[in-house]
């Protein structure tokens, strides 16, 4: 661990995580046991969370879970992050110019984010946000790895849990590596139902400080309209543009931790 680094934030961080991974409540027993800390450093850390309004106590059942606290955080991203705030200026002309399903997507970990979205002018989808599906078998994610090393992509899928979601999703390393790297020469990423049943995805990075990506703009088609080729052949362009329009060095990009020095 590096001097920098403080190890109580890093404890607390490992309680927080639970929520991130695995369910909305917790005993102190449970998060005793899920992350290997003593019981007298996990009473401090809780009454600590607790007193800074991070965490919520129930007083009957004595589960600990996340405060509301973190909507107040969230909100205050969404309306100052220079992405966040001007997203929909850019996704709007593309839904209108398509009359399919956009959407905007960040990478946290091995998972995207998808914050904004605007439904299928023709069918009103709604979509109730965000949604986090894993990066690997998203157009979006493969899209973002497109403009990562290998070395970050490899990482990435190690740390997947390469779950198949439909008869079509593709789990295997090698094969997805070649995707990606297809993805890195023409500048849009795709999936063929590998996520749902009857939806194709295309999507482009918007690249940020340092070359590196900071999110993704997606289009959603319904497989009934398109199959892939066409879809890539008619929007592909269209949506990798929009991805372009919303580039900027000014934009600030969260790195995949893929090493120490990255």
């Amino acid at each position: 661990m590096s001097v920098l680094q403080l190890g109580t934030l890093e404890k607390a961080n490992k309680i927080l995580e639970l929520y991130n991974e695995e369910g909305e409540s917790f005993t102190f027993s449970e998060i005793v046991e899920k992350t290997g800390l003593e019981k007298g450093s996990v009473q401090r850390l809780l009454f600590t969370l607790q007193h800074l309004g991070l965490l919520s106590r129930h007083q009957r059942y004595k589960r600990y879970s996340l405060s509301t606290r973190f909507i107040s955080f969230a909100v205050s991203y969404m309306q100052t992050d220079p992405l966040m705030s001007q997203a929909l200026k850019y996704l709007d002309p593309l839904a209108r110019q398509t009359d399919q399903a956009v959407g905007l997507a960040l990478l946290d970990g091995v998972r995207v984010f998808y914050t904004h979205r605007i439904p299928n002018l023709v069918s009103n989808d709604f979509a109730l946000l965000p949604v986090r599906r894993y990066a690997y078998c998203t157009a979006a994610g493969r899209a973002m790895m497109a403009c990562m090393p290998d070395e970050a992509v490899d990482a990435l899928l190690d740390q997947s849990p390469l779950r198949r979601f439909t008869a079509n999703t593709i789990t295997d390393k090698d094969e997805i590596r070649r995707r990606v790297h297809e993805a890195r020469h023409k500048g849009i990423a795709w999936q063929d139902c590998e996520v749902l049943d009857k939806e194709l995805a295309i999507a482009a990075a918007i690249i940020g400080d340092g070359g590196w990506p900071v999110g993704a703009v997606a289009l959603s088609i319904d497989k009934d309209q398109y199959d892939i080729a066409t879809a890539i052949d008619r929007f592909g362009d269209m949506v990798r543009a929009a991805a372009q329009d919303m580039s900027s060095p000014s934009l600030t990009a969260s790195r995949f931790p893929y090493s120490r020095s990255a």
